[in-house]
């Protein structure tokens, strides 16, 4: 298996919770996101130094948890501050983005580093949808036809115009093109049966955020079993999974540490006037996460995500301050990561 270390950029002070969307700006003190983001970009150098296999980021809107709304840039930054691990987007939002801008800056990421990329196109919760306002009942399509009109952008050599029903261009000829030949490897969303069918007609990888096993399970099946209607076989490294992680020594102290970082956080949170919900579902692994305990129960979780067909896991570190998460990564990469990758 390949382990991945997502660059989560989250803001180190009091803010509103994951339900509160849009979160008032107000709270967002200069000082303590520049100190966050510095923060983020150490814990990615570190992460390429220990061994992880990739470094990922994310995009988020009007947000605390992540404060990428533009991955591409991060991803740049990334690009910069590692050597080894592949730089993963996990993912740009599509239908908040002109494609051909987001084939182009993805080109430039894999450029910049090496040939390193790797991307999920994501359509993104209901709530991003209304950052600039895009009709909701339009995003599947502009997902879908996005991808394909990135793909042929990166793979075209010569200029073409495209008319479709979701966008339309009179010229497209994209430079550079990607280090990568014919194009970076690219994943599309498992979350639901729709997306896995279309992830596998295109011979895309597959990502789950969250989900449980047996929930996982079910949809790789059915990857498999729509990838061989199309004529080809995944392995394992075309599907991803993402889970919020926190290591210890033991887990008594793992979920110590856990219970006391949630607790503060509530009582942080009870002294913000939150005015507004309409965030992302908060799903279950978000509230109890599922890759937190010492070094044997982590191994053991990770073989159960393994025999439900995944081949890469992507860790968010979201529990503790920045020293703790800087220590919880170490501890995995001492007493998880080498047995991890040798599953």
């Amino acid at each position: 298996m390949l382990v991945s270390s997502l660059c989560m950029v989250g803001y180190d002070g009091p803010a509103p919770g994951l339900e509160i969307w849009p979160a008032e700006s107000r709270y967002c003190k200069r000082d303590v996101a520049l100190a966050s983001f510095n923060h983020s970009l150490k814990m990615a150098t570190k992460a390429d130094a220990l061994g992880f296999d990739w470094v990922s980021v994310s995009e988020h809107h009007y947000a605390p948890y992540i404060m990428t709304p533009n991955p591409c840039v991060m991803a740049g930054a990334l690009a910069q501050v590692t050597s080894r691990a592949k730089i993963a987007l996990l993912g740009p939002l599509v239908p908040l983005s002109n494609p051909v801008r987001l084939a182009e800056e993805l080109a430039m990421v894999d450029m910049l580093s090496g040939g390193r990329l790797i991307v999920l196109f994501l359509r993104g919760t209901p709530n991003e949808h209304r950052t600039y306002d895009n009709d909701p009942d339009a995003t599947r399509a502009m997902t879908q036809e996005g991808i394909d009109l990135i793909v042929k952008a990166w793979t075209s050599d010569e200029p073409f115009a495209w008319e479709k029903e979701q966008y339309q261009f009179s010229t497209v000829s994209v430079w550079p093109k990607p280090v990568q030949t014919p194009h970076p490897p690219i994943f599309g969303s498992g979350n639901s049966d729709e997306s896995v069918r279309f992830a596998a007609a295109r011979r895309m990888g597959i990502a789950f955020s969250f989900a449980p096993p047996e929930v996982v399970r079910e949809w790789v099946t059915l990857y498999h079993a729509e990838a061989a209607k199309a004529g080809w076989q995944p392995g394992p490294e075309h599907v991803i999974y993402r889970g919020i992680a926190y290591a210890a020594e033991s887990d008594a102290k793992a979920f110590d540490d856990m219970g006391t970082f949630f607790g503060a956080k509530m009582a942080e949170q009870a002294q913000i006037q939150q005015k507004t919900m309409g965030g992302p579902p908060v799903v279950p692994l978000v509230l109890d996460p599922y890759f937190v305990g010492g070094p044997e129960t982590l191994k053991g979780k990770m073989e159960t995500i393994r025999d439900c067909g995944v081949g890469v896991v992507d860790l968010a570190w979201g529990i503790g301050g920045p020293e703790q998460r800087e220590a919880s990564m170490a501890c995995f990469a001492e007493w998880v990561l080498g047995v991890v990758r040798g599953m």
